[in-house]
Parts: structure tokens; sequence; C-alpha cells
């Protein structure tokens, strides 16, 4: 078998794209196609990335085939981790740091993109409010030269700064998950029930940045993380929480991390709060309260409750005129699947 050979079939095992399997190893998808078909072959420096992120050891990348796997390397987990004034969410794609000044006078978000240890800055924005002021900056996603979207002179030079990956070695490790690369098609409404679709529908990540918004969206399964910008009226809401899913729809078990930023804040749900002490606890959803498609204040918290569904689709009824919608063939950017907690 040639190391042409080897490659693609690692690809292949991973269920990747060649599109998908350059994206991981920070390379393009005309130069995977070239290794291959041995026109090619990769430095040194990428055949070791291929050793450590699909936990081949090198000698059967070059030798021995892929048959022999080295036990000592392994598959990057993503994971949720915590800190006195920071929580960072770590996926192969993404890092998201939400984080807080020790008076909690400044709060602040911050995403990465590219892979593990190789992801830069393209979103940031920080609420200051001691001086009612909010501030952000972010990449046009896939423009070159780089645009960026800012109202803020000082944060916008911070944009492509490279992620420190050993921060979270000094943190608490909260949740454990991975990306699942299998490929297996999402189950339907039918097939699984509610409950379980939105599950499983919600555990992942979708973003993308051009010249109008930002959205990124994470949920792990626990916990859901909000990073949206509109920036023509600065529409900002950056926020964590823990969503708990029940028979009919999903209930807010806690909000511990927010900025709610539109226009003048005179919007009464416009706020910022910060609470990294927060902690899930296990909650009697009061299902007895729950109004199908409405959204009801119940005695213990808020709960959206299912407007309408399909085998494909659910929808619950959020605030005001707001609709909550997931599709179960929605493209995302990562799906994930739980490994412990």
């Amino acid at each position: 078998m040639t190391l042409g050979q080897r490659i693609q079939q690692i690809r292949i095992d991973h269920s990747l794209s060649q599109e998908e399997f350059a994206e991981k190893i920070g390379t393009t998808r005309q130069t995977v196609s070239r290794w291959e078909l041995d026109q090619t072959y990769p430095e040194i420096a990428k055949i070791v990335l291929i050793s450590k992120i699909f936990a081949v050891s090198t000698d059967s990348l070059l030798k021995n085939g892929i048959s022999t796997f080295d036990i000592d390397v392994e598959y990057f987990i993503c994971g949720v981790y915590r800190g006195a004034n920071c929580e960072i969410v770590e996926t192969e794609k993404f890092a998201l740091v939400m984080y807080c000044s020790p008076d909690k006078n400044i709060l602040g978000t911050k995403l990465y993109k590219g892979y593990e240890n190789k992801k830069r800055l393209v979103a940031v924005c920080e609420r200051d409010i001691s001086v009612d002021k909010t501030e952000y900056a972010y990449l046009v996603d896939g423009s070159e030269p780089h645009t960026a979207i800012t109202n803020s002179e000082r944060l916008a030079p911070m944009l492509t700064e490279v992620y420190d990956f050993k921060r979270k070695q000094s943190m608490r490790r909260l949740e454990t998950f991975e990306v699942d690369h299998s490929g297996t098609p999402l189950p339907t409404v039918n097939e699984e029930g509610i409950p379980k679709c939105l599950k499983l529908w919600r555990m992942s990540d979708t973003y993308y940045a051009n010249h109008n918004s930002l959205r990124f969206f994470l949920c792990t399964g626990k916990t859901e993380y909000i990073f949206s910008i509109d920036f023509e009226n600065t529409n900002i809401y950056c926020g964590a929480s823990y969503n708990l899913v029940f028979d009919l729809g999903l209930f807010s078990g806690k909000q511990f991390f927010r900025i709610r930023n539109f226009s003048d804040n005179r919007e009464p749900w416009c706020g910022f709060s910060c609470d990294f002490s927060c902690e899930p606890t296990e909650i009697a959803i009061p299902t007895g309260e729950c109004e199908l498609g409405k959204c009801v204040q119940t005695s213990k918290g808020l709960m959206w409750c299912v407007k309408r569904y399909t085998d494909d689709e659910i929808v619950l009824q959020g605030c005001g005129d707001d609709e909550y919608i997931y599709r179960r063939t929605e493209k995302r950017t990562e799906q994930f699947t739980n490994i412990h907690k």
C-alpha cells in the first residue's frame, strides 16, 4: 500500500470528504487529492499531524500500512472547561471563550476558528457595564483579504490572534463530548419521538459570518452557547444556559452568562450578567403547567412548548412572536455525540 493509499483509507474510515480532511490538517482539497494519487507527498509536519488527529502511529503511515495503531495517541476530545472568571468550550473546529473581569464590570466573548491548536480569533465582543458600552469586531468568513466588521478600534487589532490552547490546563473540566464523524442520519420524530430528537438535533454547532451578521450556536446536549451580532442596529446576544429537554419542549434550567445589547438598551429583554459559579442541578420540571403552543413562565422557570412538528421539523413557541425551529436535515458545522458528563 502506498502512502497516498494509506492516507485515503484513513480519510474514508473516518467518513470525511477530501475537503473535510484537508480542513482538519490545515491544507487544501487539491493537496489531499495529489497525496492520494501519490503525485506529491506530505511534509513530515503534516504526517505527524495526521498521526495525532487520527490516532495512527507515524510508523504505520510510513512503513506498516494503517493496521498498526498507536494506543498512546488519543483522539481529540471536545470539552467544556471552567475557571473562576472564564468558561471555554473547545470543539475540533472552534473554541468559544466567555469571560469576565474579577469585579464583573467587563463581560466578554471570543470565538476562535481553525483546527485544534491552530485556531485564530474570528470574533470578539466586550461589554463594559461601568461605562454602558458594548464593542465588537468580527471577520467576514472566507473573505480575502480579511474583511472586519467592527465598531471598535481597540478590538479590531485582536482579530486573527492565536488561540491559547494551554489555558484550559488550569481549568476544571465540566463536560466531555466528541464530533460524530459517522455520517449516520439523525432520527426522525416518528422513529425516536420529540424529546430524543430535540436532544440529538440540537447537539451540534453552526457558524456563519457575512457582511450583515455573525451567527454561532453550539449545544453540547447539556449546555447551549450563542454568539450573534447584527451590526446594522447593534443587536448583540452572547449567552450560555442550561436548557433541559422534556416531553413537550425545552425548559430553561438557568442562564449563567448574558450580554444582550440592542440599540440604546431600552428594551426590557436587554441585560448583562455572569455567574461562573453556577452549576446545573436536577430540576423537577413542572410539566403540569405546560400549554402546547405557548411560552409559559412556570413556578420553576421558563418553558418553551411544542407549537407544531413534522418528522423532520420541531417548532417551539418562544417569547413573544419568536419561534424556535429545529430541523433534522439542517446543515451543521459539526455534529456531536456524548461520551460522558
